[in-house]
């Protein structure tokens, strides 16, 4: 979020990428358990992954010590809802317990991603 804007950044339009990949090469492969699993879990990230920016992007004006008990909070709650959803979704098997987990990595995937752009382009 660029100024609290709603244009996706880097980082999310390498979550969107990644998982539609995922999704589309696991259903060709006739994984529909594990593409189940991604499609749940990316939309789940991606929204704690704004909410979390959003948090950061909204810091002015707030003393740093309440800007990180904000940004410490939102991360304790998103850490929850993602390991309840992991433990959830073990109940549904372990092809879709992959699919969630791997939705829900999509993040770091992005991150991931990120960093070799910027290394690659530093170095070329």
């Amino acid at each position: 979020m660029r100024d609290g804007n709603k244009e996706p950044k880097g980082a999310e339009k390498i979550m969107a990428i990644l998982g539609m990949g995922i999704l589309i090469i696991s259903l060709l492969l006739g994984y529909w358990a594990y593409a189940l699993g991604v499609a749940l879990a990316a939309p789940v990230a991606w929204f704690f992954y704004r909410w979390q920016m959003r948090a950061v992007v909204n810091a002015e004006g707030l003393s740093p010590r309440k800007a990180t008990n904000k940004l410490v909070a939102r991360s304790l709650i998103r850490f929850i809802v993602f390991l309840g959803m992991i433990g959830l979704s073990s109940l549904g098997g372990e092809i879709f317990f992959f699919g969630v987990a791997t939705g829900l990595l999509l993040q770091i995937m992005a991150y991931i991603g990120q960093a070799f752009f910027i290394i690659r382009g530093k170095e070329g």
